[in-house]
């Protein structure tokens, strides 16, 4: 969907700012490693004015569609909504259990960029300006092989856009920019497909959605209905030479799960993505996530490598080795303090290293990663042998000896444990960032 020329958008409100509405974020950096993360949703309503779905919407930096005239540009920008969307949000925040539209480019569609998410809530948007030739057809063959759902975008009756049109579950139409030609564009996708549902855009007011109706369209988008919301969240970024080392790997035929684990979880903002990614595909099933492993398995490394590469093109940036090395030894002396169970242990006292870092209320957090109740319970309210290892861990990083004791565990006995997760978490931030 294209912005209507001189909108306005503040965050966090039901309004718009000068820009293109491109898929995709806008990260404004707010300390090292930490940005704050913005993502644009509109609604979609059917004829009774009842919501049914949203779209992502990218907005350039207070410039003009002009900023994302390139292919390299339209590409990041979609990137960054997709990794956003399920790493730093999840899906569940933003659009609860409706259908998600997201703009695609080209290389999304020829297989050239790879489409991480799962097609279980998103319908894959084909711009305008994406020339429907023989390689796109074939890409949205195989996307709809897969379960996606597609939906042409801004269509006006373009013989060449026609066998993509066959092809879709939506076809959108501009009612402002096909005018007096709006029935006519209508009549050609009605023909053309007659099981696809019609999404008009820019419906401005009453009038216009009572034409529609009329006319038989099946759903409506406009500032009529609902002025794009910017939802907002702070993210820990993820370093972009530990992706590309994470690239290395997973692209290597004889690299262990357990390497694939150490390299992920060397990036505490690597670490939460997965975990909040995972809980997004699993939602509303029994799978519960107990630890970073269980949720690298789960996600597979195909897909674990696609959001690696996504996030490098969408521009990601460096972590604060002080931080990280902190997050990785409270983590680190959490599992070695829970011999029975060290990958649960590791993962509660990431989430806490991780919470410290963002400055984001642990009970937040839980919420937006989906871990398992054992995790929640450990990390909330220092219950179990999990629980009791952080609460020990964080009271000897406060030099609180009498809290140590009462968590359960032996002050000698932390210190060791505590000092040789520094020494490994020193290791692993000084292999990561100084070796090339």
């Amino acid at each position: 969907m294209t912005a209507r020329p001189g909108a306005e958008a503040r965050p966090r409100t039901a309004a718009e700012r000068t820009g293109t509405e491109r898929t995709g974020t806008e990260r404004t950096g707010t300390g090292a490693g930490v940005a704050t993360v913005r993502v644009g949703r509109q609604g979609i309503y059917d004829a009774e004015r009842r919501l049914v779905a949203y779209e992502l919407l990218f907005r350039a930096h207070g410039g003009t569609s002009a900023d994302l005239s390139s292919g390299a540009e339209q590409d990041h920008a979609t990137s960054q909504v997709i990794s956003a969307t399920f790493g730093d949000f999840g899906v569940e925040q933003i659009a609860g259990d409706r259908p998600l539209f997201i703009n695609l480019t080209r290389g999304f569609f020829t297989g050239e960029l790879p489409v991480p998410c799962s097609p279980r809530q998103v319908v894959l948007e084909l711009l305008e300006d994406v020339e429907v030739d023989a390689e796109v057809l074939a890409g949205l063959e195989r996307l709809r092989e897969r379960g996606y759902r597609i939906a042409v975008d801004d269509f006006a009756g373009e013989e060449g856009r026609l066998p993509a049109v066959r092809r879709a579950e939506y076809v959108k139409i501009d009612l402002e920019a096909t005018g007096e030609r709006f029935e006519e564009v209508l009549a050609l996708v009605r023909r053309v497909n007659p099981a696809a549902l019609v999404v008009v855009e820019r419906v401005e007011d009453d009038a216009a959605i009572e034409r529609c109706a009329a006319a038989g369209c099946d759903l409506f988008q406009g500032y009529g209905l609902q002025r794009p919301v910017t939802l907002e969240s702070v993210s820990l970024t993820p370093s972009q030479l530990v992706c590309l080392r994470l690239v290395r790997a997973l692209t290597g035929s004889d690299a262990p799960i357990g390497e694939i684990e150490q390299l992920v979880s060397s990036d505490p903002g690597l670490s939460l993505r997965v975990l909040r990614t995972v809980s997004s595909a699993y939602a509303g099933t029994r799978e519960e996530i107990t630890s970073l492993r269980q949720a690298i398995v789960l996600l597979g490394r195909r897909q674990l490598c696609s959001w690696v590469v996504l996030m490098l093109l969408g521009g990601v940036t460096s972590v604060d080795t002080e931080s990280l090395t902190t997050v990785l030894a409270r983590a680190g002396a959490c599992a070695r303090l829970t011999p029975a169970d060290p990958d649960l242990a590791y993962t509660v006292g990431l989430l806490s290293g991780v919470s410290s870092v963002l400055g984001l209320a642990e009970g937040e957090l839980v919420e937006t990663t989906g871990v398992a109740r054992s995790v929640r319970t450990a990390l909330l309210e220092g219950r179990g042998a999990a629980g009791r290892a952080l609460r020990a861990v964080l009271s000897y990083e406060e030099d609180d000896p009498e809290r140590v004791g009462e968590a359960g565990h032996a002050l000698y006995e932390v210190s060791r444990a505590y000092l040789a997760g520094l020494s490994t978490a020193m290791r692993t931030v000084g292999v990561v960032f100084d070796e090339h």
